[in-house]
């Protein structure tokens, strides 16, 4: 009756449980929802989508059962059952279209040269093939240029992987280095605060603890929101709005953040300038030691963790060039078109089974590159592949 009719309304809920789970729902969009109004469903899917994300950097909803990638086992039999998020998945498609495809060359090249369209049992060698020799010698010479290419397409692939997995385990590296910095700045607040006699913290100091962590998991979280795009929704005012209603920040924060004027994808910025200037308000209060080697090692911290994540930005930013992986794609794909033309001298209808297993290396192993350039998963390239759950890191961000 309160949201009805725009009044404030005490309301007692009683529970027999311990624990009791919260719900709320802002007044608008409940008032919306009874009226009918255009836009009410997007609106709740909306909502439902932000607090997947907020389950997720909470920590609630993982990918890989609280691992950042996903593990293995290192048994074969496991190894050969796994399918989703796999090569085996995002090549399967490619892999049988090129089979149809060699399969359909093979019946014309039949056709061309008067042979019967049959499956034969055994190969058949060239000297006792009956079949156009002008057609044959034109397919020769394609052999013989698809074996230059094969060693250039080989040597280029599988450099490409290697820069690529590098690349990857780079941005892991600077993932982890942020929650790490994240964690000794953390921690260096909490081994120079003010304590009683016992080591125990004062209540002032418990104060401050908790302030700057708040704010240092809400830069975390606005962070990846800046990065990974199944996260930018919590950067709309939408996301923070319910951020605040779900205790990510304070009414003061949310105010501060839907009233500045930084760009979207620099709201991070914001609660680590917090952090900051609460830490020298402590100092001056005395709440946290004053000295100059304490200020020192705080800001020395600080601009390490601004290092941190400009490093991920500019990592992400600068994977390769295009005209490196197109070269690439255009290497890979002229040489598995043009497998069925220079195997079929050799092979004939076995020239099926033979491309199929040539498409499936080489484009997987490219498909595979691509996959370890986007870490994030920004660009979905391949579902529940081997992208990173930075909720698992926004989570654990901690003293």
């Amino acid at each position: 009756m309160g949201i009805l009719y725009d009044e404030v309304r005490a309301a007692t809920i009683m529970v027999e449980s311990e624990s009791l789970v919260y719900y709320q729902l802002a007044g608008d969009l409940f008032k919306a929802a009874l009226n009918g109004k255009n836009g009410t469903i997007a609106s709740l899917e909306k909502m439902q989508e932000i607090d997947e994300v907020i389950n997720t950097v909470s920590g609630t909803n993982t990918l890989y059962d609280g691992k950042v990638i996903r593990a293995y086992q290192p048994e074969r039999l496991w190894l050969w059952q796994q399918y989703t998020g796999t090569v085996l998945k995002i090549s399967r498609d490619t892999v049988f279209l090129a089979m149809a495809g060699s399969a359909l060359f093979v019946i014309f090249a039949k056709l061309t040269t008067n042979e019967p369209i049959i499956w034969e049992v055994s190969f058949i060698s060239p000297d006792q093939d009956q079949g156009n020799p002008l057609i044959k010698d034109l397919l020769s010479q394609v052999h013989t240029i698809w074996e230059i290419q094969k060693t250039l397409t080989t040597f280029v692939l599988t450099f490409f992987v290697n820069q690529s997995f590098r690349f990857w385990g780079d941005v892991y590296k600077s993932v982890r280095d942020v929650q790490g910095r994240l964690s000794s700045f953390n921690l260096l607040l909490a081994t120079n605060v003010l304590r009683t006699a016992n080591g125990s913290l004062t209540p002032e100091a418990e104060k401050f603890l908790d302030e700057v962590g708040q704010c240092t998991r809400l830069f975390h979280i606005l962070f990846w929101a800046s990065k990974a795009k199944r996260f930018s929704v919590l950067m709309s005012d939408e996301g923070l709005k319910r951020m605040e209603s779900r205790g990510l920040m304070s009414s003061r924060q949310l105010y501060m953040l839907l009233g500045t004027d930084l760009p979207s994808n620099q709201l991070f910025s914001a609660p680590l300038e917090w952090a900051m200037l609460r830490c020298n308000k402590a100092s001056d209060e005395g709440v946290l030691m004053a000295d100059n080697a304490t200020k020192s090692s705080i800001l020395r911290e600080f601009m390490s963790l601004r290092n941190a994540f400009d490093k991920i930005g500019n990592t992400i930013q600068n994977r390769f060039p295009l005209a490196y992986v197109q070269f690439v794609q255009i290497l890979v794909d002229t040489y598995v078109l043009c497998s069925p033309l220079a195997l079929y001298v050799d092979l004939e209808e076995y020239v099926v089974i033979a491309v199929g297993l040539v498409v499936f290396f080489y484009c997987g192993l490219n498909n595979l590159a691509k996959i370890f350039l986007d870490p994030l998963n920004n660009e979905e390239f391949c579902e529940n592949s081997i992208y990173f759950d930075l909720g698992v890191i926004a989570s654990g961000t901690c003293f």
